[in-house]
Parts: C-alpha cells; sequence; structure tokens
C-alpha cells in the first residue's frame, strides 16, 4: 500500500510540473536564451514610414528623441527589420551618416510617387497647403518626383514602435517644403467693418480662414470656368465670423478701409459686368498673377490681384494690413474688413511673387 501512495506521489508530481511548465508557456513565458535573444530586438518587429510636416529634420545624430506626433503625417507605408536590433537603437543622418545607412536597417522603401500621393491623400482635403523654404505656395498638382524628392532622415523606436521618418526636399533649391495645416479653429484677432455707402465703421473681431477663390475666364463671358489653381490654398478673413463690440476703432485702420475701398473699386470697375456681379471679392491674399499660361491659352484670374502700383497708389501695403473688399454687381465696393496682420499673426502666402 505504502508503494502505491509513492508511486502516485510520484506520478502526480510529474503532472503537476508539466502543467505547471504548460501553463507558464500558455501565458508566455520563455527560457532564458529567448529572453537574451529578446533584448537584441526582433527582425520581424513593423517599421513605419512618416513625413515630417513641418519641413525641418527634427532628429539629428546625436540628439534623437520622441516626437510629437502633430508634427508628422499618418504612416505612409510600413516594412521590416533586417536585423535583430535593440529597442533602444537609433540612429540618423548628420555626422558622416548617411540616409542610406539609415534605410540599410530596413527590409524596403516606399517610392516617393507613393509618398507624395499618400501626403496628398491625407493632407489636400483638409484645406492645408504646400509651401517652399521661401514662403510661396506650391500647388498640390506639382508635388511629383521630377520636382521633389523624399530624404529619409532618422529610424527609431518610439512608443508605438519603429519610425523611419522623412522630408520632403525640393530637387531646384536642395531645400525642404512644409505642409500647413490651418487651424481648426482660427484665433480672433481685432478687425473694423467699413460699410463705404453709409460711411460707418464698426469694431469687433473676425476669425480666418483657408480659402481657394480662383476661377479662370476663357475670353467668352458666357464660359466662365470654375477651375484654374483650384488645388492652392491660403488664408483670409472670414467675414461670416465677425462680431461687432465697442472697442474704439483704431485710426490707422479706418485710413488702411477708406484706402482699400477705393483701391479695390478701381480694381472691380475694370472687369466685366458679368464677372463683376459672380466674383465682386478682393482680397489681401489673392494671387498676384492675373494671367497663366493653360493649355495654350492666356486665361483670367477672376479673383483680381493688387499691384505694387496700385497699393502704393492707395496707400494700402500688404505687409502691414490682411483684408477684403465685398462688391456689386455694378463694380462698387460696399464693403470692407481690415485686420491689423501683426496681431493676427498671419503671414502674407504671396509675398515676392
Amino acid at each position: 500500500m505504502r508503494k502505491f501512495i509513492r508511486i502516485l506521489c510520484t506520478v502526480l508530481t510529474v503532472v503537476i510540473a508539466f502543467s505547471s511548465v504548460s501553463a507558464l508557456a500558455a501565458h508566455g513565458y520563455v527560457g532564458e536564451d529567448d529572453v537574451k535573444g529578446n533584448s537584441k530586438g526582433n527582425n520581424s518587429a513593423t517599421v513605419s514610414f512618416y513625413i515630417q510636416i513641418n519641413g525641418e529634420q527634427l532628429d539629428t545624430n546625436g540628439n534623437i528623441s520622441g516626437r510629437d506626433s502633430k508634427f508628422y503625417t499618418g504612416v505612409i507605408d510600413k516594412s521590416g527589420l533586417k536585423n535583430s536590433l535593440s529597442a533602444n537603437y537609433s540612429i540618423a543622418i548628420g555626422n558622416g551618416i548617411t540616409e542610406a545607412d539609415v534605410l540599410s536597417n530596413v527590409s524596403s522603401v516606399p517610392k516617393d510617387k507613393k509618398v507624395f500621393d499618400k501626403v496628398t491623400k491625407q493632407y489636400k482635403e483638409k484645406d492645408a497647403y504646400l509651401k517652399s523654404s521661401n514662403g510661396k505656395v506650391i500647388p498640390w498638382s506639382r508635388l511629383t518626383d521630377v520636382y521633389y524628392k523624399v530624404q529619409w532622415y532618422v529610424l527609431k523606436n518610439e512608443a508605438d514602435g519603429w519610425h523611419v521618418d522623412g522630408v520632403i526636399i525640393e530637387r531646384e533649391t536642395d531645400k525642404e517644403i512644409s505642409v500647413v495645416v490651418p487651424e481648426d479653429k482660427a484665433e480672433r484677432a481685432t478687425c473694423v467693418e467699413y460699410d463705404v455707402k453709409k460711411g460707418l465703421f464698426t469694431p469687433g473681431t473676425m476669425g480666418v480662414k483657408a480659402n481657394r477663390p480662383h476661377s479662370v475666364w476663357e475670353g467668352d463671358n458666357d464660359k466662365l470656368v470654375m477651375d484654374g489653381f483650384h488645388d492652392v490654398w491660403y488664408t483670409v478673413l472670414d467675414e461670416s465670423t465677425f462680431k461687432e463690440n465697442n472697442y474704439v476703432v483704431p485710426q490707422k485702420l479706418m485710413d488702411a478701409a477708406t484706402a482699400v475701398a477705393k483701391l479695390a473699386g478701381a480694381r472691380l470697375s475694370e472687369l466685366d459686368t458679368q464677372l463683376q456681379k459672380q466674383f465682386g471679392r478682393i482680397d489681401s491674399q489673392a494671387y498676384k498673377q492675373e494671367y497663366i499660361s493653360r493649355n495654350g491659352k492666356k486665361t483670367l484670374y477672376v479673383t483680381p490681384y493688387i499691384t505694387e502700383r496700385l497699393a502704393s497708389k492707395y496707400d494700402v501695403s500688404n505687409d502691414d494690413y490682411i483684408w477684403l473688399a465685398e462688391g456689386d454687381s455694378q463694380g462698387n465696393v460696399v464693403k470692407v474688413y481690415v485686420m491689423d496682420r501683426n496681431s493676427a499673426n498671419i503671414d502674407n502666402m504671396f509675398d515676392g511673387e
């Protein structure tokens, strides 16, 4: 009987031990050798590619860290590591490190065309626009591998996994370009509304918005085409957000408003009456090229531009103010809004055009 009990105990001990090992394995237990191997990294790990949208190489060799996701696109593409890497491994171009050195760690790299297509898809419909290093707006249609290239500058491991980050480089200048995303809720700033017919100045605040009012006229009054550089966005005043207050209107805003009324009136009166009726709005950010070559023809931008000569004649500086004027179908300006550019913190996107 005692012998049977001893045998039974031995069998139970073996069963319990086997069950324990099985249970540990089911919960992810690994052996000592596996633990050491795991600390070196995993060559099957996923690597995600991102583009830095502010046109900056944020990480350089010796200065690599985690970054806020707001500075980057969504995932552009995914790949894997070629070799096992330590979780704290990182490498960035600079100090003798090249892009090839960074990319030597990943299995594959997305083609530039795919990158540009993904960036366009993620941002074009968000009213975002591209801006070159000199501040000029770039049409989305120009974002191709003919004019631009991608430079992948860092491989690093962040909380959400392995990253390869890059920037878009203009081939001609060899400088980075950026993606400008309008704020969801634009900041409001002090503004004046000028009712031209009543001669009344009303103080208030107003927001800004992204705008793309360009249309073309093909020389025939019956053929108004809503087209042109329809993929170019820039910031303008949003008259629908104007809110009156009881502040004192600064004299410089009143002077600017009356000057804008004269300037815009002169410009609107030059347009065909049908164009005046359809597009009686002039703003300080309007594109400064009136004619462009399109499909072998010269086409007219319906949004009138303000030449330096006109701005000088009517004493209105695009560097000092952001403004818009609304006209009627007879080419008469009826309302003007003027905001101090510095207080609004709004750049003139077309300076130097």
